[in-house]
């Protein structure tokens, strides 16, 4: 994809579906592509919403997260090519709730705040595409304050695991490897807990052969799903 956005490459994109053509050219008209280096920060907590922006190319992820004062982090989303973010502050207007990073090769669609709303205020599919996007957020959002509230970490740790294996799983012949990649730290951002705690984790499931993890690259590969499955599956009929 060159810098210049066409009305086939929106088209593309899950949130455009069914959408018609002279919305997406008013769209692709005040659009930009990006392709930010590895490590930018493409918006920090408190930064005013001035757009959205959508992976559009690229096997690399966004990482959206939140610091708090004492320098920890809370991971709360990871995305990858064909998933929108950013959209929560230019919908109400509120400042960014968290920071935006890139991690590896993207391209972005980078899309005005006040031309995305405006698409959205006069196109029904737009607006129905947007409000079940934001339902299913909700959903995992709502999901992973009750794992928070009644689970025990090691079954937190399974169901973030297998939900990103199914999400962004990549085929390998010793198993489903998490695409992306996810440092033990990271791990621990993504649950709120200590990155003590996740290594003994993972090496207790390394152990009893449910995963494997390479510490260099960290690549975190899930070997039986079934056991990982049934670890996330504890507590449900309590």
């Amino acid at each position: 994809m060159s810098g210049t956005v066409t009305v086939a490459s929106l088209a593309r994109l899950p949130l455009f579906k069914d959408v018609p053509e002279d919305v997406l050219k008013r769209l692709a008209d005040y659009s930009s592509v990006l392709r930010p280096a590895d490590g930018t920060q493409l918006f920090v907590q408190g930064d005013p919403p001035a757009a959205v922006f959508m992976i559009v190319e690229g096997s690399g992820r966004v990482r959206v997260g939140a610091p708090d004062a004492a320098a920890k982090r809370l991971m709360v989303e990871v995305f990858r090519t064909g998933d929108l973010f950013g959209e929560m502050g230019v919908l109400d207007g509120a400042p960014r709730s968290a920071d935006a990073t890139v991690l590896g090769d993207v391209r972005l669609l980078r899309v005005e705040g006040q031309n995305f709303r405006a698409a959205t205020e006069g196109c029904a599919p737009l607006a129905l595409n947007l409000a079940r996007l934001l339902a299913a957020r909700l959903r995992r959002t709502f999901g992973l304050l009750q794992d928070a509230t009644f689970a025990p970490l090691e079954v937190r740790l399974a169901r973030q695991v297998l939900y990103i294996a199914r999400t962004d799983g990549v085929q390998t012949p010793a198993g489903t490897r998490l695409g992306g990649r996810f440092r033990q730290p990271d791990l621990a951002d993504l649950l709120g807990a200590t990155t003590r705690s996740i290594i003994t984790i993972l090496n207790n499931w390394r152990a009893a052969e449910l995963v494997a993890y390479d510490t260099d690259k960290a690549f975190l590969t899930v070997r039986d799903m079934a056991k990982l499955e049934t670890i996330a599956e504890r507590g449900q009929e309590d």
